[in-house]
């Protein structure tokens, strides 16, 4: 199989995972402070991580740390603030404004990794904003949202950073290294935090479901993936599948919580349903043709 190609399926994988966890979490948000479920989350995630990559050198290499650590910190801000804000507005609007990645990527792939993308992932990524507006106006506006609306944005921004940044180092380091730091610094810089969110928690069965997937499914499995193929798959095209993110959201939250499905959410869901198709088929086209390009000898 395409290597390329498979690891769009894995990031495929790993955007339903996110997907399915807004309307979970803002179900368990109503028992637990949003720092506090950021903690335990993170924390379960390392501790499973740790026994597997106890034995690896780069545990203790320098460059392996502070990577991680930097990757991890912009991890947090992404997770906090966008936690933080699910508890102003609702589930499926938090992950559309989420999506707003998709737009930013080609930009802060070209400024900060110097790769202009393909032309057929700017027109995807174009194309899949578009179905995200269309999508946001199915929302109905409501006042109380703006403080979560706006936490959310500036997550999107961080997310986008912290995608390229793994995108540039993921490559030359181990990924489960990297992947155990970045788990472990959202749980500590959480905890700067903690003072400011004392109250507010109650743990229940749901809540306990949710912390165990979203830290071992949507956490250590879906950040390892994650670092694993941003060192084959470019920003860009990443950021096409990611922007399933918020039709599943959209999905989970209809059948999760009841939240209605209405038309301009179909319409734009399909258009990056369909944008992703474009991302997936041509990169394989463009590796083809690479591959047909080359001298046996080099194949």
């Amino acid at each position: 199989m395409n290597r390329k190609l498979f690891y769009l399926g894995m990031l495929l994988v790993v955007t339903f995972f996110w997907g399915v966890t807004f309307p979970v979490i803002k179900i368990s948000l109503e028992y637990m402070n949003p720092v506090v479920f950021l903690i335990l989350r993170f924390s379960i995630s390392s501790l499973v991580m740790l026994p597997l990559i106890a034995r690896s050198r780069s545990l203790r290499q320098r460059n392996d740390i502070i990577r991680g650590f930097s990757a991890g910190f912009l991890l947090f801000l992404g997770y906090f603030l966008q936690t933080v804000g699910l508890q102003y507005t609702s589930s499926s609007q938090s992950g559309i404004i989420t999506g707003i990645y998709v737009v930013l990527l080609p930009l802060v792939s070209y400024v900060y990794l110097k790769k202009f993308p393909a032309r057929v992932e700017v027109v995807a990524s174009f194309l899949a904003f578009g179905g995200l507006i269309i999508m946001s106006a199915g929302s109905i506006a409501n006042p109380s949202y703006f403080l979560g609306d706006m936490l959310t944005i500036i997550s999107a921004v961080a997310y986008t950073f912290q995608i390229a940044y793994v995108s540039k180092y993921s490559a030359g380091l181990d990924t489960g290294v990297f992947t155990f730091y970045q788990l472990l610094s959202v749980a500590l810089f959480s905890s700067l935090f903690l003072p400011f969110y004392l109250s507010g928690v109650s743990v229940n069965g749901f809540v306990i479901f949710t912390l165990f997937f979203t830290a071992i499914l949507a956490g250590v499995l879906a950040i390892f993936i994650t670092n694993r193929s941003l060192a084959y798959v470019e920003p860009t095209a990443a950021g096409v599948i990611f922007v399933g993110e918020p039709v599943f959201a959209a999905m989970a939250s209809v059948i999760i919580i009841g939240t209605p499905l209405g038309i301009y959410t179909l319409i734009g869901g399909s258009i990056m349903v369909l944008a992703m198709f474009i991302t997936s088929f041509g990169g394989y086209l463009r590796d083809l043709s690479r591959r047909k390009a080359l001298p046996q000898a080099q194949r």
